[in-house]
């Protein structure tokens, strides 16, 4: 409501779409780097997730976000191909 109140604009973001969501991309990646290292605790698992997310480099995020408006106008492309498709 606030954001309408003030007149800010937003991107429309697909409910049930955590594929178009950068963060879960990030999520996935620190998932993938931590269990190759097969920590075998929960010390360790603690300390490995802290360890890899720290070399995940700023540009890595940045070029999910810099994709995510091609991901949508796909989105869109396929949602008047497939009308049912959400």
């Amino acid at each position: 409501k606030w954001l309408k109140d003030n007149k800010v604009k937003v991107l429309e973001w697909p409910s049930q779409s955590p594929d178009l969501n950068p963060i879960e991309n990030v999520w996935a990646e620190l998932k993938k780097r931590v269990q190759a290292r097969r920590p075998t605790n929960l010390t360790q698992l603690h300390q490995l997730c802290q360890e890899e997310w720290a070399k995940i480099h700023p540009t890595y995020c940045g070029k999910l976000v810099e994709g995510y408006p091609k991901c949508l106008t796909q989105l869109n492309n396929l949602k008047a191909i497939l009308p049912n498709a959400n």
